[in-house]
Protein backbone atom coordinates (compact mmCIF):
# COMPACT_ATOMS: atom_id res chain seq x y z
CA UNK A 1 0.00 0.00 0.00
CA UNK A 2 1.51 2.79 -1.03
CA UNK A 3 -0.03 5.38 1.34
CA UNK A 4 2.13 3.60 3.96
CA UNK A 5 5.31 2.55 2.80
CA UNK A 6 8.42 5.43 3.32
CA UNK A 7 10.51 6.38 0.80
CA UNK A 8 13.61 5.03 0.93
CA UNK A 9 15.48 7.92 -0.52
CA UNK A 10 15.63 9.82 2.75
CA UNK A 11 17.24 9.25 5.72
CA UNK A 12 16.55 7.26 8.49
CA UNK A 13 15.77 9.68 10.80
CA UNK A 14 13.69 12.32 8.04
CA UNK A 15 11.27 8.49 7.04
CA UNK A 16 10.68 8.46 11.21
CA UNK A 17 9.75 12.10 11.64
CA UNK A 18 7.83 11.91 8.25
CA UNK A 19 5.85 8.50 9.55
CA UNK A 20 4.54 10.99 12.07
CA UNK A 21 3.90 14.17 10.82
CA UNK A 22 2.07 12.14 7.96
CA UNK A 23 -0.11 9.84 9.95
CA UNK A 24 -2.68 12.03 10.52
CA UNK A 25 -3.37 12.58 7.14
CA UNK A 26 -3.35 9.04 6.40
CA UNK A 27 -6.86 7.25 4.80
CA UNK A 28 -8.52 5.62 7.65
CA UNK A 29 -7.68 2.37 5.82
CA UNK A 30 -4.17 3.42 5.61
CA UNK A 31 -4.51 4.02 9.48
CA UNK A 32 -5.46 0.43 10.25
CA UNK A 33 -2.56 -1.03 8.24
CA UNK A 34 -0.49 1.40 10.39
CA UNK A 35 -1.92 0.76 13.82
CA UNK A 36 -2.23 -3.04 12.95
CA UNK A 37 1.83 -2.62 11.55
CA UNK A 38 3.11 -0.45 14.69
CA UNK A 39 1.31 -3.56 16.94
CA UNK A 40 2.48 -6.27 15.59
CA UNK A 41 5.87 -4.97 15.67
CA UNK A 42 6.02 -3.92 19.20
CA UNK A 43 4.69 -7.47 20.23
CA UNK A 44 7.43 -8.50 18.42
CA UNK A 45 10.29 -6.47 19.90
CA UNK A 46 8.60 -7.72 23.23
CA UNK A 47 8.51 -11.40 22.49
CA UNK A 48 12.03 -11.27 20.65
CA UNK A 49 14.15 -8.59 21.08
CA UNK A 50 16.52 -7.82 17.51
CA UNK A 51 19.94 -8.84 17.93
CA UNK A 52 22.31 -5.90 18.74
CA UNK A 53 19.92 -3.66 19.72
CA UNK A 54 20.65 -2.15 23.00
CA UNK A 55 18.38 -1.63 25.55
CA UNK A 56 18.47 2.23 24.49
CA UNK A 57 17.56 1.32 20.88
CA UNK A 58 14.85 -0.97 21.69
CA UNK A 59 13.36 1.98 23.82
CA UNK A 60 13.50 4.74 21.30
CA UNK A 61 11.38 2.34 18.92
CA UNK A 62 8.65 1.74 21.49
CA UNK A 63 8.89 5.84 21.88
CA UNK A 64 8.55 6.53 17.94
CA UNK A 65 6.22 4.06 17.70
CA UNK A 66 3.91 5.38 20.07
CA UNK A 67 3.95 9.07 19.11
CA UNK A 68 3.05 7.31 15.53
CA UNK A 69 0.14 5.55 16.91
CA UNK A 70 -0.79 8.61 19.36
CA UNK A 71 -1.34 10.52 16.02
CA UNK A 72 -4.17 8.33 14.91
CA UNK A 73 -6.02 7.17 18.07
CA UNK A 74 -9.94 7.83 17.48
CA UNK A 75 -8.98 5.12 14.44
CA UNK A 76 -10.17 1.87 15.90
CA UNK A 77 -10.11 1.14 19.79
CA UNK A 78 -10.01 -2.29 19.64
CA UNK A 79 -6.41 -1.84 17.72
CA UNK A 80 -5.54 1.18 19.94
CA UNK A 81 -5.97 -1.20 23.09
CA UNK A 82 -3.80 -3.99 21.49
CA UNK A 83 -1.33 -1.46 21.01
CA UNK A 84 -1.34 0.34 24.53
CA UNK A 85 -1.14 -3.89 25.71
CA UNK A 86 2.09 -4.35 23.50
CA UNK A 87 3.23 -1.15 24.26
CA UNK A 88 3.08 -2.37 28.60
CA UNK A 89 6.14 -4.50 27.41
CA UNK A 90 8.21 -1.70 26.61
CA UNK A 91 11.79 -2.47 28.17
Amino acid sequence: MREVSDDKSLSKADRKRLQIEHARHLSRRARLVKLADKTCNVRDMVAHAPAGWPLQRRREYFDWARKVVDQIRGTHERLEAAFDEAFAGRP
